[in-house]
């Protein structure tokens, strides 16, 4: 099943966002006030050439420090492959944005491609008539594979052991890399519905072979220092484990994600919701298709109530 690369990236940085912003904007992140933060969820943009509507992919309110009433918007678009037109678009998402909203805006461009570029894309876009620059605009554009993974192994952001999986490292180290992403998570200070979604985004992105997953089990059993990665995989594992050990290991193992997605879903709801009924918790609980918890996860972020929720 193909990755809806848009809903894993904007699941997961909507949950981090203050971490996300601390790791790749500290100077910004230093002006914010983190509890402040009001997610913008029916963001448009009127694309008028081509008649149609497209929605942004994250906009985010917050109020700076100081004890005033100033307010900026944070707007992130997430982008699995670069688009020639990309610099473009954001400077129009821009003009909407502030034409809408009036206040300054920090435009943010994340790019998760895999493949080399043999040129740059612009950070920005430029409206010229002749020598005469009329409009000069920037965004921040931060392409994962620029980063080096073990250097943000080394970093104490939680959210860097599971964006380090999309960074560079040597694919022949995948199976020791994606122990190391794990054993970080695992010793992060994050509660267990959190660290949910960091391990699946690294489960999503670092997948093993039948081979890589027994030197990948050789590891952790066999090293001491990722003793807590077995332990953590056991937790998400016993939800199905019963099932999984008649069925085989890595079905368990499989069940065990699905879980974690229900955990992931959860945890969105009562940020967004404040309360979940136990009939609506009991729901979540006994779905076990990834393609329909993926679409409530990205539906959760969009809705205006829980009853627009088809669960």
């Amino acid at each position: 099943m193909a990755i809806d690369h848009d809903q894993v990236f904007k699941t997961l940085i909507r949950e981090f966002f203050r971490e996300f912003i601390e790791l790749f904007l500290p100077e910004q992140a230093a002006t914010i006030d983190f509890r402040s933060i009001q997610f913008l969820d029916k963001e448009e943009f009127l694309d008028l050439p081509r008649g149609r509507k497209q929605a942004m992919d994250l906009v985010v309110q917050v109020r700076l420090k100081g004890g005033g009433r100033e307010l900026i918007l944070v707007h992130t678009e997430f982008q699995s492959q670069k688009e020639a037109e990309f610099p473009r678009r954001m400077c129009q998402y821009y003009c909407q944005l502030f034409l809408r909203h009036g206040k300054p805006i920090v435009p943010i461009g994340l790019f998760s491609d895999d493949r080399e570029w043999r040129r740059r894309l612009p950070d920005g876009f430029n409206v010229r008539v002749g020598a005469k620059t009329y409009l000069a605009f920037q965004y921040h554009l931060i392409r994962l594979r620029d980063f080096d993974a073990r250097l943000f192994l080394r970093q104490r952001n939680p959210l860097a052991f599971a964006l380090a999986a999309k960074m560079k490292y040597s694919k022949a180290d995948v199976v020791r890399m994606k122990a190391d992403f794990l054993r970080m998570i695992s010793g992060s200070r994050v509660n267990a519905a959190r660290r949910s979604l960091l391990v699946d985004f690294v489960e999503t992105y670092t997948p093993l072979d039948p081979q890589q997953e027994r030197r990948f089990e050789t590891i952790i059993k066999a090293d001491k220092k990722y003793a807590k990665v077995g332990k953590m995989i056991t937790v998400y594992e016993k939800r199905g484990i019963q099932k999984g050990r008649r069925e085989g290991r890595q079905e368990g193992r499989q069940e065990g994600m699905v879980q974690a997605k229900r955990d992931a879903l959860l945890l969105l709801m009562r940020r967004k919701f404040r309360f979940v009924d136990a009939v609506r918790e009991q729901q979540v609980q006994v779905i076990d298709s990834v393609k329909k918890l993926d679409a409530l996860l990205l539906a959760v972020i969009d809705a205006q109530n829980i009853d627009d929720l088809d669960i």
